[in-house]
């Protein structure tokens, strides 16, 4: 199939790829050598036809992150500017290094190093895209190997905090608000306890596959397609979130309650004057999403039930609203004091001869017969 010739002091090969076109390249100084990489290299053309073994693309890893952006993430994720951020992170770690180079200690390695950075809950979630890039580009043709990602557990976290705001806290919090814009928003958290991302997306009215206010209704609806646990919900609407709502100014250009003043769309962040905020209240350790574990305390000191408080927010198991159940020491309590009710009457006694317990009428019919004897 190939030859090998001499050219001055150096040997080359000559040979026909899988496509018909030759190939001609100066290889060593001695012949054995060029023989041996000849040999390989025919070997390597009959595997790839006949075999279907294919040689690995030769493609950059930010270069198909780029193309995983465009591709995937701007048409197809909710939230694409979060995952573009994540993305050019991870192509920054990685660049210069060919898809087919990545492996499972490369990623491990990585994973070590943003764990002295960030939080465990961070390296999961850029783990599990890059998991995900992977799939995309052996879905695609543009990787022909086997995920490296697959085999490799998420980082352990600790998702237990339960960090909340006393109604004391909550009124200082909502007065030292710079704005009006930024009062509702927070009262539409600590009223609902609806995640950032369901909340700016609010409509005035419905449409498809939007959240909206149905005011005629007086509830909140979530929809499945904008949820975390992609399952819709209703919430109903307290007069307080009614009232702040309505007090807001709409504009026809939009439908979306909580706007970008330039592109219409969605609000991006609210960091700034939230944080500003909790300076003036002199609250520290809270972040925006506390809001919400803040809603759900307040329902589980209040009494209400576990079931009622999953639905309101949303949970697709029990597991995740249990966190609040100690909240509720007073059921214990008055669980303990039930059963005191129910055995008033039989009051126990500890008999020193056998270790056992006695009911009172018990001991008494033993004082009796002991006083016949």
């Amino acid at each position: 199939m190939g030859t090998t010739f001499k050219r001055g002091k150096k040997w080359g090969i000559s040979v026909i790829d899988s496509h018909g076109r030759q190939i001609r390249k100066m290889v060593s100084s001695y012949k054995e050598t060029a023989e041996r990489i000849l040999k390989k290299i025919e070997t390597e053309i009959v595997e790839g036809k006949y075999l279907d073994i294919k040689k690995y693309e030769k493609i950059f890893f930010e270069d198909f992150a780029s193309e995983y952006i465009k591709t995937h993430v701007r048409l197809e994720l909710k939230n694409p500017r979060n995952q573009e951020y994540m993305i050019n992170c991870l192509a920054t770690q990685f660049r210069g290094k060919y898809l087919h180079q990545i492996d499972a200690l490369m990623i491990r390695q990585h994973m070590a190093r943003r764990l002295r950075v960030v939080r465990p809950a961070s390296v999961n979630r850029e783990f599990q895209t890059l998991k995900s890039m992977f799939n995309r580009a052996i879905e695609w043709g543009m990787y022909s190997g086997s995920n490296p990602a697959v085999g490799i557990k998420n980082v352990p976290q600790n998702n237990s905090r339960c960090r909340w705001l006393t109604e004391e806290e909550q009124e200082r919090l909502l007065s030292c608000c710079s704005n009006n814009l930024t009062r509702v928003i927070i009262l539409v958290a600590l009223k609902t306890g609806m995640r950032w991302g369901e909340i700016v997306t609010l409509k005035w009215k419905q449409a498809a596959c939007s959240n909206y206010v149905d005011f005629d209704n007086g509830v909140i609806f979530v929809h499945e397609s904008l949820a975390k646990s992609q399952r819709s919900r209703h919430i109903p609407l307290s007069d307080a979130v009614r009232m702040a709502l309505q007090g807001l100014e709409r504009i026809p250009n939009t439908d979306y309650i909580f706007y970008n003043p330039t592109t219409l769309k969605p609000m991006g962040s609210l960091k700034r004057s939230f944080h500003t905020a909790l300076r003036r209240a002199k609250i520290s350790n809270f972040r925006f999403h506390d809001l919400r574990h803040t809603f759900a305390s307040q329902l589980v000191r209040c009494g209400v039930d576990l079931y009622v408080v999953q639905k309101l927010l949303g949970h697709t198991s029990p597991k995740m609203t249990q966190r609040y159940a100690h909240l509720r020491s007073d059921q214990l309590k008055e669980a303990i004091e039930r059963i005191d009710m129910q055995s008033k009457n039989n009051v126990y006694h500890a008999d020193s001869n056998n270790s056992t317990f006695l009911a009172h009428s018990d001991f008494d019919k033993k004082q009796d017969m002991s006083n016949v004897l």
